[in-house]
């Protein structure tokens, strides 16, 4: 389960606290590229595909919430565990579109969160669900917000959709129905 979370020599849960702001966001930009770096294999398989991500920025126990079903998840290997089993990541992929620095934030998020910042990126995502049918998922866009707590680490993963869940829910079970009812490639708004 915690194939991806880094540890010291000693064998204790390596952590980064008190990073600068741009040295954490140069490593969400990392995140998104892809663990391995640039490359033709690499490019957009970044951890929302691969569930690889530097863990040393983030809590344990952080919370990680969007409209997902599955959601909200508390805690760093549960949550990496279940991203690292969702995509194929060969079929799949993740495009980060824009990313912007907030260094104070205007509201705490539980356990500190926010209190050292907010990071938020928007993006596109799309590819092959590792579900028994292998269903296709068209492209659709959203963002996520890294609220960092006081000590530099990301103690809230914040994420929302461009699509309501209901149209992702029926476009992966029912794909024919979803595309009768929301077209192709376009993307809805949700509401």
């Amino acid at each position: 389960i915690g194939r991806h979370v880094l540890k010291s020599p000693d064998g204790n849960i390596l952590k980064h606290r008190g990073l600068p702001m741009d040295v954490i966001r140069d490593i969400i930009i990392k995140d998104w590229a892809g663990q391995a770096g640039p490359g033709p294999d690499n490019n957009h398989k970044g951890y929302y595909i691969t569930g690889k991500l530097n863990s040393t920025i983030y809590r344990d126990d952080c919370l990680f919430d969007g409209p997902d079903p599955d959601m909200p998840v508390r805690g760093l290997r549960k949550y990496l565990s279940a991203a690292s089993n969702l995509f194929d990541a060969k079929h799949s992929r993740a495009t980060l579109l824009s990313l912007e620095t907030i260094q104070k934030a205007t509201a705490n998020v539980g356990i500190g969160a926010g209190a050292g910042g907010i990071i938020e990126v928007t993006w596109e995502i799309s590819g092959v669900l590792m579900l028994p049918w292998r269903p296709k998922v068209k492209p659709w866009s959203g963002w996520t917000r890294y609220h960092l707590d006081e000590d530099g680490l990301v103690a809230f993963h914040e994420e929302g959709w461009d699509i309501s869940t209901i149209q992702a829910f029926v476009d992966t079970i029912l794909p024919e129905v979803g595309e009768r009812i929301w077209g192709g490639n376009e993307q809805i708004e949700a509401a």
